[in-house]
This record gives C-alpha cells, sequence and structure tokens, in this order.
C-alpha cells in the first residue's frame, strides 16, 4: 500500500568541510507542525577528494534540540512555491541533544551516500521544537567538502 504524504515540500542542503563525528545536517521540527523525511543524500561536493574510505552514517530522531549553526529557511528549496518552511535546519552541532531510533547505513566517501526510501520508510519527525532529525557521524568522514541533504514534507 503507498502512502501519499500532502504538505509543503522542503530541500535542506549544507556544505560541510570536513564534516566530524557530529550531527553533520539537522531538521528541528516547529512547534505545531510535524515533518516527514522522504530523501537524504551525502555527496562530495569538490573535484577530487584525497582520501576514499568507508563510512557509516546514523539517520536517527532527537527528542532533545541539537546546538547548530543556522541554515536559514529562506535558502531551502520550495518545491511547491509556498512559504517559508516553519520547521529549523542546522549544521555542524556542537551540542547533539538527545538521540533516540536511528538505522545505520553505510556509504563510501567518493560515492556519497542516498537514501532513498519508500513511502512506508519515511520518517516522521513529531510536532515540537525540541523534535528532529539529523545525519550523525561516529566517526569522521575522510577530509573533504560535502553536501549534506534532507528532503522534508512539512504537515499541516
Amino acid at each position: 500500500m503507498g502512502i501519499q504524504i500532502y504538505g509543503a515540500h522542503y530541500t535542506v542542503s549544507a556544505l560541510i568541510t570536513n564534516p566530524g563525528a557530529v550531527s553533520n545536517i539537522v531538521i528541528h521540527a516547529s512547534a505545531l507542525k510535524p515533518v516527514v523525511i522522504i530523501n537524504a543524500s551525502i555527496e562530495p561536493a569538490q573535484a577530487a577528494l584525497v582520501t576514499e574510505a568507508g563510512c557509516v552514517v546514523k539517520l536517527l530522531r532527537k527528542t532533545t534540540a541539537s546546538t547548530v549553526t543556522s541554515i536559514a529557511a529562506s535558502t531551502f528549496v520550495v518545491h511547491d512555491n509556498g512559504p517559508d518552511a516553519s520547521f529549523t535546519a542546522g549544521h555542524t552541532a556542537t551540542v547533539e541533544g538527545t538521540e533516540t531510533d536511528f538505522i545505520s547505513r553505510g556509504w563510501n566517501s567518493k560515492a556519497g551516500f542516498y537514501w532513498n526510501p519508500t513511502p512506508e520508510e519515511y520518517i516522521l519527525v513529531p510536532s515540537g521544537v525540541a523534535n528532529a532529525f539529523a545525519l550523525r557521524h561516529s566517526t569522521a568522514p575522510p577530509a573533504g567538502i560535502y553536501a549534506f541533504t534532507i528532503t522534508a514534507v512539512e504537515l499541516g
């Protein structure tokens, strides 16, 4: 059975140089609107990475907000030409927040990482500003510049 999700679609992206063993990109739900995560990726964003290595990323939910460098909502790609999102986003956590459910996925630093779930596998982030979704590394990927991207649907 397919799941149809109605709401505003947004893509949040950040270029991160030498991402560490932290939550690299985070979406925090708004106080009143839940968010559904429908896609995530990490891509090399420079001509050549010096080192190739296997990496492990967690796709995880949080129940306490992370402290991150903010990504302005005005820079999100708005897929349906609607208003700016009411959820917030950021990158490179300095304080992690509380982690809950997660899925670990391996990826190669030169090939990138793509998570394209079926609708049944979409991840719901409940409303409430402490609730979040993040891509987090336990061990830092090799030095380089990477594009971290999350596509989400804001409900309501």
